[in-house]
């Protein structure tokens, strides 16, 4: 062995046997990072405990595909330990019997595109987006230097550090150490990742809890085509929440359970379809060709879920552009989102500027609450939080969440 090799064992060694008196941390809460950057991280993989990953990474090109990148182009490995292969079913036995394409495809999943620290993003607060090296080349999303073009889509995994833990995608999964080497960091994580397979309303469609939810949008669109005959176009449910034309956008959404509208006193969806009828529904008028009428009740009672933009101001130029919305629950707190602009004053700078509607909280089981900014009604709670799609999160409340002022 190598003296770089013996240095990055005995690294190991000592992050092991540390007393915490003994490991202080730069900024409070974090800890610091073991650091050689003379050191590359093909060395610390090597010398590291992880024989799992390690095998996989021999099987599959992962060698080949980084050579490709440039040796010392940097990224982050986000490293599973051994126990967490076993626990997912990857034993040696199935890692050797699993073909390299399949596990490019794995850990290429566990490789993010830049070094990322714990100080730094410590020092952020907000989710750092760790866009992985593995691209799904059947999906297109907005261009990042030019909106009206499309860039490729890459797996996302939104990464950050509280305390002592580590954070993706809105869920502790490690400690807050890594090693920072030459090209990188390597990060042992204590669990697999699972790529997303589906959009958020393959999610809602397919999980059965958000029957109501879903039916109630569909039917509202269905109206709107028999009401509009074509002539007005309008934002259907799925907008958003599918892949349109091969194209995604990155969003999150506070998905009301059967439940949560039973609770408010809905029992079917024909309960809802009534409330709609409560006032005039919109139409055509084919004398004037113009639209009466903006929209329907039950839009109104579920725009909050889709953080309030089911309905957007416009002018001549049509709404404002929109700012990214997909947050998972550790970035669910008035401290960041607190004065957040959801979207724009428009091209002509004079549409009121939509900010988050939302009062953040937690009851005293730790879950995120949500409550709408000036409502009498009762905050929300995410009983589940973080269900990650193509898109983003799903957060699950155990409430409907109507905006100031509507009665129901």
């Amino acid at each position: 062995m190598n003296i770089k090799l013996i240095a990055i064992c005995l690294l190991f060694i000592t992050l092991a046997s540390c007393r915490k008196a003994e490991f202080q941390p730069e900024v409070e809460g974090v800890q610091v990072p073991a650091e050689d950057l003379t050191i590359m991280l093909s060395e610390v993989l090597e010398a590291s405990p992880y024989t799992l990953f390690k095998a996989a990474w021999k099987r599959s090109n992962m060698t080949s595909i980084l050579g490709k990148r440039g040796i010392n182009t940097p990224i982050t490995l986000l490293v599973p330990s051994d126990a967490a292969f076993i626990a997912d079913g990857m034993t040696l036995e199935v890692i050797n019997n699993t073909s390299p394409a399949l596990l490019d495809s794995l850990l290429l999943y566990h490789t993010l595109s830049t070094a990322v620290s714990p100080k730094d993003l410590s020092e952020r607060g907000e989710n750092t987006i760790g866009t992985s090296l593995l691209e799904n080349t059947y999906i297109k999303v907005k261009g990042y230097d030019n909106q009206y073009q499309t860039d490729p889509y890459f797996y996302r995994q939104y990464v950050n550090v509280l305390g002592k833990d580590l954070l993706i995608n809105g869920k502790k999964s490690g400690s807050a150490t890594a090693t920072l080497a030459k090209n990188g960091t390597f990060w042992p994580i204590d669990h697999v990742l699972k790529k997303p397979e589906k959009t958020m309303l393959e999610a809602l469609q397919d999980d059965g809890r958000f029957g109501m939810y879903v039916e109630i949008m569909t039917k509202t669109d269905m109206l709107w085509d028999e009401a509009m005959m074509g002539a007005v176009e309008r934002d259907r449910f799925p907008k958003g929440l599918s892949i349109d034309y091969n194209y995604l956008i990155f969003k999150s959404i506070f998905a009301p359970t059967d439940e949560a509208f039973h609770q408010a006193g809905f029992k079917t969806v024909d309960d809802l379809m009534a409330l709609n009828d409560r006032n005039p529904l919109p139409y055509f008028d084919w004398d004037t060709y113009e639209q009466v009428g903006t929209g329907y009740a039950t839009d109104t009672l579920l725009t909050m879920h889709r953080w309030g933009r089911i309905f957007k101001e416009r002018d001549g130029w049509g709404p404002g552009e929109d700012n990214p919305d997909c947050f998972y629950s550790n970035d669910l707190n008035n401290k960041l989102l607190s004065g957040y602009a959801l979207t724009s004053s428009g091209y002509t700078g004079t549409i009121p500027i939509m900010y988050v509607p939302f009062e953040f909280g937690k009851n005293e089981a730790g879950q995120v609450t949500v409550k709408v900014k000036s409502t009498t009604n009762a905050a929300a709670t995410i009983v589940e939080g973080d269900i990650n799609t193509l898109m983003g999160p799903i957060h699950v409340v155990n409430r409907l969440m109507p905006p100031k002022g509507f009665k129901f």
